[in-house]
């Protein structure tokens, strides 16, 4: 009875194994609606036996027209922003399950237009990440909420700099700020501020540490 017990535990553990699926979210008709939305999220199931489409896709949650979407890391919550503000983009976050997609919370993006158009999403740890240039092409904006919603980072340059990237260490500790320090504001990057995520980041915040040592600056700043 022991071995038949042992048995059918290690069946059950392969099969569980086997059963565990990963996960995708994509916009359907990304492009055809208002600013480039899209018209909906399709969740896809990744199994050892192929990509299957999960019964209910595409999924509708009002404003129904997305724009962007990202994924974290985990594939356990993906981001969608959405236009509907006349002057702010909104993020949600939708738990990602084997049956669908659930509602977590809702946030305003302070950085970006209400069209997104020229910005970028990127999940990193526990937080998520956009990249925008709402005033002009060369001036950066970059905006961090964390798992729940909470705005972690406003960042832009000031003070005779300007930011030229910026990114979260695979750790989810530090914040690094490549900026361009001199005039007129356009060149690479020459510099990094780096913040512990401990506190509001903004570009007011004194910094945990600079360098401004060439080899950390093109270490840092070509991620």
């Amino acid at each position: 009875m022991k071995i038949l017990r042992t048995a059918f535990l290690l069946g059950s553990l392969a099969c569980a194994s086997a059963m565990a699926a990963d996960y995708s979210v994509g916009i359907v008709g990304l492009g055809t609606g208002i600013f480039g939305a899209g018209t909906g999220l399709n969740l896809y199931s990744i199994t050892d036996h192929g990509v299957d489409l999960v019964a209910g896709s595409p999924f509708l949650f009002p404003p129904d027209e997305p724009l962007l979407a990202a994924v974290a890391p985990k594939h356990d919550f993906v981001y969608v922003a959405y236009e509907d503000s006349p002057s702010l983009p909104i993020i949600v976050q939708y738990k990602i399950t084997p049956t669908g997609l659930v509602y977590q919370w809702q946030a305003l993006f302070s950085t970006g237009d209400p069209s997104l158009q020229g910005s970028t999403l990127n999940a990193v740890s526990k937080y998520l990440i956009e990249y925008t240039y709402p005033a002009t092409p060369e001036q950066l904006y970059v905006y961090v909420l964390d798992q729940a919603g909470k705005e972690l980072v406003y960042d832009y340059g000031t003070n005779g700099s300007n930011l030229i990237s910026a990114h979260i260490d695979p750790n989810g500790k530090f914040y690094y700020s490549c900026r361009y320090i001199g005039s007129p504001p356009n060149g690479p990057a020459n510099s990094v501020a780096v913040y512990k995520l401990d506190n509001l980041v903004t570009p007011s915040t004194p910094p945990l540490l600079t360098s401004t040592d060439s080899v950390f600056v093109q270490s840092e700043c070509s991620q």
